[in-house]
């Protein structure tokens, strides 16, 4: 492992041009007057410093940096590790891990390794102390808002890799620390979020939207017990703080709400949610005006049909949803397509839950045209149906089921984008507050919190029409699959949601199959029991699962800089 040394975020700060938040929280200053040794020593130093380090959240993209040896946490690739999706091969990446050909070389899978941002913070945080502040709650806060996103990456890591060395100070380059025990990274990330919570506002005023709050903390923290399930021996104590969390958010802070009705789902994808939707707990700002090509959203441009507009070459159409998701979409009446006697598999896109339309580009959509914005094109990715420029067995739509959040064709270049990346929404709190009172055997408390979630947009609620059997990757518990699946719906193609559920409930063995795409047939779209075209770029393998990925490989550059970190088993 190669480890930074402690001056490097001096070095950053000093030489790029960062985020602040004395005027606003997305303001840009120039840094380049500032010496290493006067650095640190107020609280407009390290106002800057705390900006900089905001760039360890997740990020508005479908890889991480594939020529560097450290990385960026993309949000959505873990998403390419699930049964809803798969990435086709593009620009030396490989398949970004939607393969499940893992080993210690799939640079992918490196995505979580994050001692570059472990070492910034804790640099940060022992400069912090010696300051000069205005306020005392200052200094606080900035310590809580450092230490909230350390445990944000650890929290990562553990859930990945299982045991990690857990750093809290800066250390010497040479020194190589060997791997912490998987159960004290979990006792340190909720013991931080504990003893942070009260030291976070609920909310902030103008000039800070976006920083790190209260809610964020609590949220993570439910996340953090959740994602524990499947590993730790006493799993009612995590459903257990799990509640405790999410109870909080919804009962006590009072600050979040669902935006009403479909459009109110899909404008959480848009610029206009940013830093002021109440659905938003955490977001990563995406600002053009930055300079940066770390603040565009990326996705935008990523996952672009290719005959659309915004293309100008650069759309990329890199994802595809898989023929078993876009078929476990239920229809408006609450039943799975097979079950549902008035569905028409030559008219597949009526009558379905209104999140599959908002989620997906799908074939007979109509998008504007390469030709301007006011003139229409027709997505249409079957190689026989006429315009054929999205057709599925070129190098194009892997699946010919597109992902449409954060889809922006007004954005024709890579870096166009600026809609914010939403991390934690609060249709998560909702759906892990009914998850962690199911898991308790709750159920009758559990429903109403799931049922919220399908009533904003219109479907019907399960305490009318009864909880759906779910045959396909079950758990046991009727509930948790209802919960589970409902989480698909939500947030599909938006985040690594649907990951932590395969992971945490082990189900992998269940779900991970070959993927497939569009139905062969001309005349039914959206036919369930023909052939389908095989996802493109996927022929050459089956995603055949191993147990041992439920934890990732160490990457091997790691294990060779490093010779006290062990690799996990069997790889």
């Amino acid at each position: 492992m190669k480890y930074i040394k402690t001056y490097k975020i001096i070095l950053l700060v000093t030489l790029l041009s960062t985020l602040v938040s004395c005027n606003d929280f997305l303001e840009v200053e120039d840094l380049d007057q500032y010496e290493l040794t006067n650095l640190y020593q107020t609280e407009e130093d390290l106002t800057f410093a705390l900006d900089f380090l905001y760039f360890s959240l997740p990020t508005a993209n479908l890889e991480d940096n594939v020529f560097a040896i450290d990385s960026d946490q993309a949000y959505l690739l873990p998403y390419f590790w699930t049964d809803d999706a798969t990435h086709r091969n593009i620009n030396g990446a490989g398949f970004n891990g939607s393969d499940f050909v893992w080993s210690e070389n799939t640079r992918a899978l490196r995505s979580f390794y994050r001692y570059q941002d472990i070492a910034d913070i804790n640099f940060f945080l022992e400069a912090l102390p010696g300051a000069s502040f205005t306020t005392e709650a200052n200094r606080a806060r900035f310590g809580a808002e450092a230490r909230f996103l350390r445990a944000w990456i650890y929290e990562s890591m553990l859930f990945a890799y299982g045991d990690v060395p857990l750093l809290t100070n800066t250390i010497a380059p040479t020194e190589q620390p060997t791997r912490t025990p998987r159960q004290e990274i979990f006792d340190f990330v909720i013991t931080e979020l504990d003893e942070i919570d009260d030291l976070l506002p609920n909310s902030y005023n103008a000039e800070n939207l976006g920083r790190i709050t209260k809610g964020a903390a609590l949220a993570l923290k439910a996340r953090t017990y959740l994602n524990a399930i499947g590993w730790v021996s006493d799993v009612n104590a995590m459903y257990a703080g799990a509640e405790t969390a999410c109870d909080e958010i919804i009962n006590d802070i009072g600050v979040y709400a669902l935006v009403p009705g479909i459009d109110g789902f899909k404008a959480q994808f848009t610029v206009e949610s940013d830093l002021v939707s109440p659905e938003t707990i955490l977001a990563r700002h995406c600002a053009l005006e930055t300079g940066t090509d770390r603040e565009d959203n990326k996705l935008s441009r990523q996952i672009a049909l290719r005959g659309s507009y915004a293309n100008s070459g650069t759309g990329q159409r890199r994802a595809g949803y898989s023929s078993d998701f876009i078929e476990e979409v239920q229809t408006i009446n609450g039943l799975f397509p097979k079950d549902d006697p008035s569905y028409d598999p030559t008219n597949p896109w009526i009558n379905r839950d209104p999140r599959l339309g908002a989620s997906a580009v799908l074939s007979g959509d109509i998008v504007p045209a390469t030709s301007g914005l006011d003139d229409e094109y027709e997505f249409q990715p079957h190689p026989n149906i006429d315009p054929s420029r999205d057709n599925i067995e070129t190098v194009n739509s892997p699946t010919g089921y597109l992902f449409r959040k954060y889809l922006d064709y007004t954005a024709v270049d890579m870096e166009d984008a600026e809609t914010d990346l939403k991390i934690i929404r609060y249709s998560e709190v909702l759906l892990m507050y009914a998850e962690a009172l199911a898991g308790q055997g709750r159920d009758a408390e559990a429903l109403p919190y799931l049922d919220e979630v399908r009533d904003r947009v219109g479907m019907p609620k399960y305490a009318d029409i009864g909880l759906p059997t779910v045959t396909r990757g079950t758990t046991g518990n009727q509930m948790i699959d209802a919960i589970l699946l409902e989480r698909r719906y939500e947030f599909a193609g938006e985040g690594p949601q649907r990951w932590f559920d395969i992971w945490r409930y082990k189900l992998a063995d269940q779900v991970i199959k070959p993927v497939f795409g569009i139905p062969v047939s001309e005349a039914e779209p959206g036919d369930l029991v023909g052939e389908k075209y095989r996802a493109s770029n996927n022929d050459s393998f089956e995603r055949v699962w191993d147990d041992k990925y439920y934890l990732l490989p160490i990457f091997l550059p790691f294990l060779d800089a490093n010779t006290n970190l062990t690799q996990n088993p069997n790889y």
